[in-house]
């Protein structure tokens, strides 16, 4: 393609992906294809350094729905989309309405719905409402300062709007509402801003898939990051008897990102701890960390994040990278949700015929005209 033809044919911008954070970290599914019924539960510690540089002892286990069982590789393409639409509808209630069966099928890429892949999506979807966490010192609560341990699910309850008692046919008022621990995640903002799309991550394999997020999770602000590679492989999870067999899947997981253009990942290697014995996986970013570390600590480790994270969305939208110290601003001095309430009135108002004003003046508008109301002086 020529610079000619570039200017004329601009590639469609790509439309960052969101996921909850604390998900993109601790295993949910078994990535099979097949649900699987000898497992009772799936388990995760390891020991972080906490507050102070205190050791700290994480704990995750996830158990199945009595009657669906575990989520497969297709419940976490399920729950990623459920994100997606979640997003476009910037977060705004408990509730996530995805029209449809075929509408998540859409999603994926697949255009034909067949009795096979509407009771697979059916089956998701129940896993999702049925699956139970126990969390212990797996979340922070920013505000309290302090771990806390959950027990808890992702969704409360499934509504499929029918015309026919009998049938497939779903009306557009179908949703599933999200728990209040998660809806609460999301307003705090603990969301992962992922640097690709949907179609990028149903190209994905399932152990890529799980990969991908994770290493935007923990390259966000890294140049590289290394990891044992067998409490890796718990994390995604891997379901390999022997280390040999570990090791080639997270092999193949890595050279597919590289080979499918993973915009975070340049290489990795393996390479022996200091004890001489353990295996190591260590991952090297591609470009500079999006996010400078503070070389001293702050009383509010995730303030930043949080602050980059609501920058992100806002540039989204607005699309003026001229403005980001002033949307620097907003995101540290106004209230996340009149944040997302102007967001969304600028999709609203921008979507209007005959509106001549920039999305970004739109914007700065309504952020000062809601600053004023609240007593927020910039």
């Amino acid at each position: 393609m020529t610079d000619l033809e570039a200017i004329k044919n601009p590639e469609p911008e790509i439309s960052k992906s969101k996921y909850e954070l604390t998900l993109a970290e601790f295993p949910i599914f078994i990535l099979s294809k097949r649900p699987q019924k000898d497992i009772k539960a799936i388990t995760y510690e390891d020991t972080i350094s906490g507050r102070d540089n205190l050791p700290v002892t994480r704990e995750w286990k996830v158990v199945p729905d009595a009657e669906y069982g575990f989520g497969t590789a297709s419940t976490f393409e399920t729950l990623y989309d459920l994100f997606q639409i979640w997003k476009e509808n910037s977060f705004s209630s408990q509730f996530i309405n995805f029209g449809s069966i075929y509408n998540l099928l859409k999603k994926r890429g697949q255009t034909s719905l067949g009795r096979q892949q509407y009771n697979q999506i059916i089956r998701d979807l129940n896993c999702l409402v049925g699956i139970r966490i126990t969390a212990k010192n797996a979340f922070w609560d920013n505000g309290q300062q302090a771990y806390v341990d959950m027990t808890f699910h992702l969704f409360d309850h499934l509504d499929l709007y029918k015309e026919k008692p009998n049938g497939q046919a779903i009306l557009p008022l179908t949703r599933i509402k999200a728990s209040d621990v998660l809806f609460g995640s999301i307003k705090k903002n603990s969301l992962l801003t992922a640097d690709f799309d949907s179609r990028f991550f149903h190209s994905l394999t399932p152990i890529e898939q799980r990969l991908a997020l994770y290493l935007s999770k923990v390259l966000k602000t890294k140049k590289t990051y290394s990891r044992e590679m067998l409490k890796l492989a718990e994390q995604i999870p891997i379901q390999s008897q022997q280390a040999k067999h570990t090791k080639q899947e997270l092999k193949k997981a890595c050279n597919g990102l590289i080979e499918k253009k993973f915009k975070l990942l340049d290489r990795y290697e393996f390479k022996k701890a200091s004890d001489n014995q353990t295996e190591l996986i260590v991952f090297y970013r591609q470009g500079a960390p999006a996010v400078r570390q503070l070389k001293t600590p702050t009383k509010h480790p995730k303030e930043t994040f949080q602050i980059d994270c609501l920058v992100e969305d806002i540039l989204e939208v607005c699309q003026d990278e001229g403005s980001i110290n002033f949307y620097k601003k907003v995101a540290r001095l106004m209230p996340t949700q009149t944040i997302y309430r102007a967001i969304s009135e600028v999709k609203e108002t921008s979507a209007l015929d005959g509106v001549k004003k920039s999305k970004g003046s739109i914007f700065t508008h309504l952020i000062k005209k809601y600053a004023a109301e609240q007593h927020i002086e910039f």
